[in-house]
């Protein structure tokens, strides 16, 4: 999505891309990723990944109070959950060039919503800019979390994404 508007963008990793990138840390752009509990009201058909479609931050890695199943510690990844908070899903929010912070290598910061942020239904809609996310952190109902994740993905005219090829990992 686009961080400044919200409108949909399309990212490609290329394929035997390094990972994690070998770019400069200075040449990395941010790539903010709203988690979405498990229990939102979200479809999550909107959103960007899912469980079932996305191979990558299915759960959080860490205790996440007020998100189902997410108070203690997360100690194994995937499918059973055992103890990670569980997600419905995320988006994929970047700049793009001329509204934001953009380059070839994205550094990964998770968007976490807080229990008074979970509380008051803000898990229940779409976070889908920087003005969104600096709101629900000004308001305590959001929290974000920098990760040592950084990637490389090119933004891709529509048509280019459809005619990709699917990796499996």
């Amino acid at each position: 999505m686009n961080a400044a508007d919200g409108s949909t963008v399309y990212l490609l990793t290329p394929s035997k891309a390094p990972f994690p990138s070998m770019s400069n840390p200075r040449a990395a752009a941010p790539l903010y990723l709203p988690a979405y509990p498990s229990n939102s009201t979200i479809n999550p058909a909107t959103l960007n990944c899912q469980p079932h479609n996305c191979d990558h931050v299915n759960v959080l890695p860490f205790p996440a109070p007020g998100y189902p199943n997410g108070g203690a510690a997360c100690v194994q990844f995937g499918y059973p959950a055992n103890q990670c908070a569980l997600l419905i899903g995320h988006d994929h929010l970047i700049g793009v060039p001329h509204t934001g912070d953009f380059n070839v290598a994205w550094s990964v910061i998770l968007v976490v919503f807080t229990p008074e942020g979970l509380a008051a239904g803000a898990a229940n809609h779409r976070t889908l800019t920087l003005v969104d996310i600096a709101t629900l952190v000004t308001k305590g109902w959001a929290y974000e979390v920098s990760t040592p994740i950084t990637f490389n993905c090119s933004i891709v005219p529509a048509t280019v994404y459809y005619k990709g090829t699917p990796l499996s990992f």
